[in-house]
Order: structure tokens, then C-alpha cells, then sequence
């Protein structure tokens, strides 16, 4: 691509149907990682992209992979039934519902049937959806290997396979799952897209590893992979065995605002929330975890959604979901995981929207506070490091 400036989705795409979801969405100029990587999809070749969160790295590929659906779309031929020609794999079954809401939104337009499998589909529902026609699967590792290792599903007419969220489902955790599926599914002709926000310092070595016979071109490394711009840092010193009583003020005093709090695990989540929820320190007091039944945490996220308040919330929260009306985040914990301060505090300021960003700091987090500030420093954001000093004592 030339180095002139884009302007608008028209120097990037042609599809008539995809330019009037844009208007409908309001949505009319590209971020920077979707003018860079759009034309290139549009081509051949397997690509790993690297985006802020934030950045719009949904539409990204949404966009070029759906045009070129459309070109060689031919309804005089009678599609075979489970043969997805698009896989699209999320860690997390909240983050495939937001994909596949949005690809729903634009078959509204585009006139594709949009099909999904994650967790938690049973009996009927995955009765039906083997015995329909599909374009676009998005789906979660676990039921993607089943489903295919069990011929519920067939490769056969498979164009595009994308890891959204590639670094995480790269990870050890999700490695012999994620491994077996590129074991599974080998079609030559076949374009892969990693997506991410983050990338690990040996990423190349372990994409070599999952995908021995594909070379992937890189897009995106020089927009950093950081959280977005219109963020303001807040630290704040306690000690750790004040947090809990901590928490109480600074949530009454943004008790008409939408919020997330971050804790470091389950049972910490279920504390605070039982100390916010006890005497109502928010409109809304939510909890959000891995081990809640599949139908609460749908239920969970949607009236967050609807409604908003305070979610407590460990991980499971920390990647890719959008919340239009969320304002602030709270690390109550801070994390281990640099890469998990950025997800974290990138649930605000995005899209452009302007958010706030509070550490509750204690004396025994010194070492987390430096490998955090060491990649904010590499990554281009001295302005987001965390405090190394005592900070100032908040109400």
C-alpha cells in the first residue's frame, strides 16, 4: 500500500453492502491497523497482526475476508451442509458471542448465514447447526477440535481460519488444543490470520511451532501494542490489608459511574463483590468469573451491558470485550502478567472514547510494578508506567 493517507473505508474496500453497514454502525474512518492490514488481506498469504486493543482489529478482518466472499459467491450451487468456508476462533465464549454479534450485524447487509459453537451449545442447538449451512463459524477451541476430530464439522470447503487473540491462545494453556487444530485442519489453499494486542518476545519461534509449513508476513508492529491514548493513571497506595475496606470509598464515591474492578482470582472476586453488593456501593454490583455456569455469565455480561454499575471481574474480562459506556478500571490486584496490565486497562479509552485507569498499589508489589513499567517503557508508554513511589493516599 502507498504511503498516501486513507480516508475513508472506500480507498480500502469496494463491496457496496459492507460501505452501508459502516454508515449504519457511523462508522467512517479506519483505524490505523485496518488501513495497513486491509489491502493486504484483500491479497493472498497467511498474516500475524499486531494492534492496540482497541483498535479495531474485529472489523479488520471481518471486512476484506467478507468482500472476498462476495466475489466468488455463486447461490446457483448448493453449498454442502457443516462446511464452514470461514473459522474464526476466540479464547473465551464471552469474546466469540461479541464476534459473532458484530459478523451477525453485518449479514444484515452482506447476507451471510453466520453460524456459532462454543460452550455451553447442546442437544438441538448443535443438532441444527450441523445440519445447516454455513459461512462463518465463530467458535472456541474445545468444541472447534471436537466438532471437527468427529466429522460435525468438515474442512473441505474451509478459505479463512483466524485466532483472534492469537498470543493468548498460542499460550501453554490453550497449546494442545490449539496445536491438534492446526494438526486437524491442513488445507494448503487455506489464508490464516493471527490477531492480537500483545505479542510475546519468542512469538515467531512459537508460531513456527504450530505452523511448521506457513511463513506469515507481519502487520501492524509500528502501531504499538499498547492501550489507547485517552487514558489517565491513577495510583494508589494501601496496604494490602486495608484494600477491602479501601474499595468501599473509592466505589461510593463513583457510585454514578460504570466501572471494572480487576482481582487477582476467583475468591478475591467474590469477596469484594460480597463487600460492594453488602450495603450497595454502586447502583449495580455484577461478578464475573471462568467458574460460573455458562448462562450466568451470559446473563452477567448482558446486564452489564444493559444497565451498567460495577462488575467484579478476575481475567476471563481482561481481553477484547468492548462496554461503550464503561469509564473507569480498578486494578485491585495488580497482575503478574505485563500483557494482562495492558488488556486490563484497555477496556477504557477505546474507540476513542476518553476512560481512567486506578492501581491500588501496596508495598509488596515492587516487582510486578517493574516488569510492568519495563514493557510500557519498551512498548513507547512511559506516560502509563505505574508508580514506583508511595502514591498519594484517595478516598
Amino acid at each position: 500500500m502507498s504511503s498516501k493517507k486513507v480516508s475513508g473505508f472506500k480507498a480500502l474496500i469496494s463491496n457496496s453492502d459492507l460501505l452501508a453497514y459502516l454508515k449504519s454502525a457511523q462508522i467512517y474512518k479506519p483505524t490505523p491497523v485496518q488501513s495497513n492490514a486491509i489491502p493486504k488481506f484483500l491479497a493472498e498469504g497467511d498474516y500475524s497482526v499486531q494492534g492496540r486493543t482497541g483498535s479495531g482489529k474485529t472489523l479488520t478482518y471481518l471486512l476484506p475476508i467478507i468482500q472476498k466472499l462476495k466475489e466468488v459467491e455463486d447461490r446457483s450451487v448448493q453449498d454442502k451442509k457443516a462446511h464452514p468456508k470461514v473459522v474464526i476462533m476466540l479464547p473465551t465464549r464471552e469474546l466469540a458471542m461479541q464476534v459473532f454479534s458484530v459478523a451477525k450485524e453485518i449479514s444484515h447487509f452482506a447476507k451471510l448465514r453466520i453460524r456459532k459453537l462454543v460452550g455451553g451449545d447442546k442437544g438441538k442447538t448443535l443438532q441444527n447447526l450441523f445440519q445447516s449451512q454455513m459461512d462463518i463459524l465463530v467458535t472456541t477451541p474445545d468444541r472447534c477440535l471436537r466438532a471437527f476430530k468427529n466429522q460435525e464439522l468438515h474442512a473441505d470447503a474451509l478459505k479463512y481460519f483466524v485466532y483472534d487473540e492469537a498470543d493468548q491462545l498460542l499460550e501453554p494453556s490453550f497449546r494442545r488444543t490449539v496445536s491438534a487444530i492446526a494438526e486437524t485442519i491442513t488445507n494448503d489453499s487455506m489464508q490464516v490470520f493471527l490477531m492480537g494486542a500483545t505479542r510475546p518476545t519468542n512469538f515467531e519461534e512459537i508460531m513456527l511451532d504450530f505452523f511448521p509449513k506457513r511463513r506469515f508476513i507481519s502487520v501492524g508492529q509500528k502501531e504499538q501494542n499498547t492501550i489507547g491514548h485517552d487514558i489517565k493513571t491513577v495510583d494508589v497506595f494501601v496496604e494490602e490489608d486495608d484494600k477491602f475496606i479501601f474499595v468501599k470509598g473509592f466505589t461510593k464515591k463513583r457510585e454514578n459511574t460504570n466501572g471494572l474492578i480487576f482481582t487477582g482470582n476467583k475468591a478475591r472476586a467474590h469477596h469484594v463483590h460480597e463487600v460492594l453488593a453488602s450495603e450497595k456501593y454502586a447502583k449495580n454490583i455484577y461478578l464475573l468469573h471462568k467458574d460460573l455456569e455458562v448462562k450466568q455469565r451470559v446473563a452477567v455480561v448482558a446486564d452489564f451491558r444493559k444497565t451498567g454499575g460495577v462488575l467484579v471481574a478476575t481475567d476471563i474480562f481482561a481481553r477484547g470485550i468492548d462496554i461503550e459506556h464503561l469509564q473507569w478500571v480498578l486494578n485491585f490486584d495488580i497482575p503478574s502478567d505485563a500483557d494482562y496490565y495492558l488488556h486490563r486497562s484497555g477496556r477504557v479509552g477505546r474507540a476513542g472514547r476518553s476512560g481512567k485507569v486506578f492501581n491500588f498499589i501496596t508495598s509488596r508489589d515492587g516487582r510486578r510494578q517493574k516488569r510492568i513499567n519495563e514493557t510500557l517503557v519498551k512498548q513507547g508508554r512511559k506516560d502509563l508506567r505505574i508508580s514506583e513511589q508511595r502514591a498519594k493516599r484517595q478516598k
